[in-house]
């Protein structure tokens, strides 16, 4: 199991949490099959949509940024508008749905309370309305409302998806291949060809550098912050975010657009940051990025950190970054990079996990005080 046996990572209380991450490539190759396997509910749940019906996207916390990382692509491949709002938005300005809404909730654990209710709200308001549920949790409240509701669909993900660790690594790739898949069916083509490559990249990547993220977490890294671009800033604040949630708080984080970066939020390079940032695989897009990190690099401190992750080894001579990780895919420059997502958040993944390890906190509980918990407690008025 990555690089130490199951009882090192019981141990560290990280059995959870490894068995997540190691799961999702092959958890990625069952949900396109278990999707497939409904294609004909599909096609009638977005004829009864209509073809101009707006898709609304919601969701909170990952979910949310799966969401993200996924409308890009979407908008390129889809003749619908189609806009990502968070359920922490929508909560508190419900008069943003009406009747001309294909409603898309995205959460993990089915139940995020804001979630439920955007949707709870907006079925009673707009009984017509259209809503597909992306939930890893057959049982939750988002599934029984989409199964329950005469133009609602939902499509259960493999079993095994949640496993109980509270980082969730499939929280974030699994509704993020749902959504790509479920909103766009006539390219279910491209996704087949995609996804040997992506599992072959999550291979190569977890088998390659797990021994040498596992010393750069331990080194003593307080401050991160995680850029990228388009598709890729969202991974940059799931960054962020896991970095921050398994580190329970120990590890201050942030996260920016690759190129908003210049304009003022750069200058934490001044102070001993570790930055890390996503090379977009497209080529039109890696050359704004390469310049960012090389610039970077260049301007840091003493005691900063350059960080680079790309899909493929860089020609011999360049160095955008003072480490640089990859996933040996060159086919990705021909792809959109929510493809790409799919791969660069694993870096996340395991950075989240060995800096836990290396601050004493456990991966698959982090949060013992109950500060933070795996569904959010919220009162909703």
């Amino acid at each position: 199991m990555l690089n130490h046996n199951q009882a090192y990572w019981q141990q560290k209380g990280a059995s959870l949490t490894v068995e997540a991450i190691l799961a999702q490539p092959r958890l990625w190759q069952e949900g396109l099959a278990q999707v497939k396997a409904r294609r004909s509910d599909i096609q009638a749940f977005w004829q009864q949509c209509g073809a101009h019906t707006r898709v609304v996207m919601t969701g909170a916390g990952s979910s949310l940024l799966a969401a993200q990382a996924s409308v890009n692509w979407l908008r390129t491949v889809l003749p619908r508008q189609i806009d990502v709002i968070p359920a922490t938005d929508l909560v508190l300005t419900p008069g943003m749905i009406d009747d001309h809404v294909c409603l898309v909730s995205v959460s993990s654990s089915g139940n995020t309370p804001e979630t439920v209710t955007v949707v709870e709200q907006a079925l009673a308001a707009h009984p017509q309305l259209c809503h597909l549920a992306i939930t890893n949790n057959a049982g939750s409240r988002l599934a029984t409302l989409a199964e329950q509701h005469p133009a609602g669909l939902f499509i259960p993900v493999p079993d095994g998806t949640s496993n109980g660790s509270f980082a969730a690594t499939s929280e974030f790739t699994m509704p993020l291949w749902y959504l790509m898949l479920l909103l766009a069916p006539e390219c279910w083509d491209e996704a087949e060809h995609v996804l040997p490559v992506l599992q072959r990249g999550a291979g190569y990547f977890l088998t390659h550098y797990a021994d040498t993220l596992e010393q750069w977490a331990a080194e003593p890294r307080n401050t991160m912050v995680a850029i990228g671009s388009l598709s890729l800033k969202a991974v940059a604040c799931e960054t962020s975010l896991k970095l921050l949630e398994m580190g329970n708080g120990q590890v201050m984080t942030a996260w920016h657009s690759m190129l908003e970066f210049r304009h003022g939020p750069k200058l934490i390079i001044n102070r001993d940051v570790t930055v890390i940032g996503y090379l977009a695989a497209r080529p039109e897009i890696h050359r704004y990025d390469y310049d960012m990190l090389v610039e970077l690099t260049g301007e840091r401190s003493a005691g900063a950190q350059v960080v680079a992750i790309g899909h493929d080894v860089l020609p011999e001579g360049k160095k955008p970054a003072d480490l640089y990780f990859h996933f040996a895919s060159p086919e990705l420059a021909d792809y959109h990079e929510s493809w790409a997502t799919l791969l660069y958040v694993l870096f996340a993944q395991l950075a989240g996990l060995y800096r836990a390890i290396a601050l004493g906190v456990t991966p698959d509980m982090p949060s013992r005080d109950g500060k933070v918990t795996k569904v959010a407690n919220v009162t909703v008025y």
